[in-house]
């Protein structure tokens, strides 16, 4: 929750820990560059958010959401990893394009860590952005193990006067918060409805049969590990200038956040600067991230919440209390049909960068639905591991174009880089750049990437049970 969490590190040696001799060599050769190490230990433990039953989760040091890492650009960060779990784990740094040994996807860039061992994770911690870190391992991501990570810009880029970091977590609490007994057809939004009463509404009917295109049925809502009202509240002064560095680590759900008497100032999406953009609504899809800013100007106790999804769920809600009041119920904020959104296309990047100056020179359509002979997501058709990877060569400019041909949002991620979204009514040096994207029911999104961090890397939905149950492929560069 502030900039002093990084000093919870503690500095030491490595000598004994499972790590390549190519990074020991590559550390060890870079004496000018400052190393921040931290320790994690990923065990199960008992805990409580808050409210409800203690209940066993999987955990980064004991505790829900892990320790935030806090580092500055530059500086090489350092995570030593023990795994005293029952089964093997890894760690997956989200959004920074870290080399492709230290991605951390289990059978794809390195093996997983097994019970009892140590893993050295080692790179340049660059860009400066709100990323968050987590387990590749199957389910593991929906039992707790995810953290925040944080790399502060070596030059300041905007000033304000409080910085509150918050963490959006779902959990099923009617199963004692533990592993999902009761799973459901997944919940769609107001601007998604699907599947209802065994049919679907604007596309074709799902497979019968099966139990994979099935997910948990979440009930709790948490940030940074406490549901409300034992959420920690946002204390602000009227004047402030208040930033929120905002990451979904939620396993399926989007959500759509209003703050109650005031609007909110997109600066960052994914890490990235954007020209500021006042909206009244933020939706952020699993494993996106945004800074956003608010002008403390409007004296009271309100609550920054999200829009109630139709399921009868118990939502998210954080309070912004002002100092000196000290009474009253917080005020929910309201959902009007013509609220002002975060939409991609009317997002422009802060810092313009050369585009690819002309044709790519790859092109992949990529259209997500289900194999309708099995219960599994799908892309082109096929479920990974026996999907069509995305081969490229190291320079090389590609053009994505995705369809969404199911009746629910997707949350696609890249690993390795950053998408740059097509935005044709803008020059491509302002195009927005990405490594998460959330897109609709029969919506189209086409992105472009520059090849530039050889090696194989993990494309997939980051709808957690989507990517288990086969929304996923792989970028393959050429040797």
């Amino acid at each position: 929750m502030n900039r002093r969490k990084f000093l919870q590190t503690s500095i030491g040696t490595i000598l004994g820990a499972s790590v390549s001799p190519f990074f020991l060599q590559n550390a060890f050769s870079r004496p000018t560059k400052t190393v921040r190490e931290f320790r994690l230990s990923a065990s199960v433990a008992k805990v409580n958010l808050g409210q409800g039953p203690d209940f066993v989760a999987w955990t980064f040091n004991g505790q829900v959401p892990g320790p935030e890492i806090r580092v500055r650009e530059g500086e090489v960060l350092r995570v030593v990893l023990k795994n005293d779990l029952p089964e093997g784990t890894t760690i997956h740094w989200h959004g920074v394009p870290v080399p492709n040994l230290m991605d951390g996807v289990p059978e794809v860039t390195q093996k997983p860590v097994m019970p009892g061992e140590t893993f050295v994770y080692e790179f340049e911690a660059k860009p400066a952005g709100t990323f968050i870190y987590h387990s590749h391992m199957g389910y593991q991501l929906d039992q707790g193990l995810y953290g925040l990570l944080v790399i502060e810009p070596a030059r300041l880029e905007r000033s304000y006067d409080r910085e509150y970091s918050l963490l959006l977590e779902d959990w099923v609490m009617r199963d004692g918060g533990g592993v999902a007994k009761i799973m459901r057809r997944p919940p769609l939004g107001p601007q998604n409805r699907g599947w209802m009463d065994g049919g679907v509404m604007g596309g074709s009917a799902p497979p019968e049969g099966g139990e994979s295109l099935l997910e948990p049925y979440y009930d709790g809502y948490a940030v940074n590990g406490r549901l409300y009202p034992a959420v920690e509240p946002i204390r602000v002064k009227k004047g402030d200038r208040v930033k929120l560095r905002l990451g979904n680590v939620s396993s399926a759900t989007i959500y759509d956040l209003r703050l109650a008497g005031h609007t909110l100032l997109v600066t960052h999406t994914d890490g990235n600067p954007v020209r500021p953009k006042e909206v009244d609504m933020l939706r952020i899809g699993a494993g996106e991230r945004y800074d956003v800013e608010f002008m403390a100007n409007s004296p009271g106790r309100w609550l920054l919440a999200a829009r109630d999804s139709g399921f009868g769920e118990d939502q998210l809600r954080v309070p912004v209390v002002y100092e000196g009041v000290r009474s009253g119920e917080p005020v929910l904020p309201d959902f009007p049909q013509d609220l002002r959104l975060n939409r991609y296309k009317d997002l422009q990047a802060l810092n313009p960068e050369k585009g690819p100056g002309g044709t790519p020179n790859r092109y992949y359509r990529e259209v997500l639905g289900w194999r309708m002979e099995s219960p599994h997501w799908a892309i082109n058709g096929k479920v990974y591991p026996h999907s069509e990877n995305l081969s490229v060569a190291k320079g090389e400019w590609v053009h994505v174009e995705y369809f969404n041909h199911t009746p629910m949002p997707h949350p696609m991620h890249l690993h390795g880089h950053f998408f740059r979204v097509v935005n044709t009514s803008l020059p491509p040096e302002l195009w927005i750049k990405k490594d998460t994207f959330v897109f609709d029911h029969l919506e189209t999104v086409e992105v472009e990437f520059l090849a530039d961090n050889p090696g194989r890397w993990f494309h997939h939905c980051h709808n957690l049970y989507h990517m288990v149950d086969g929304m996923a492929n792989e970028v393959v560069y050429k040797s």
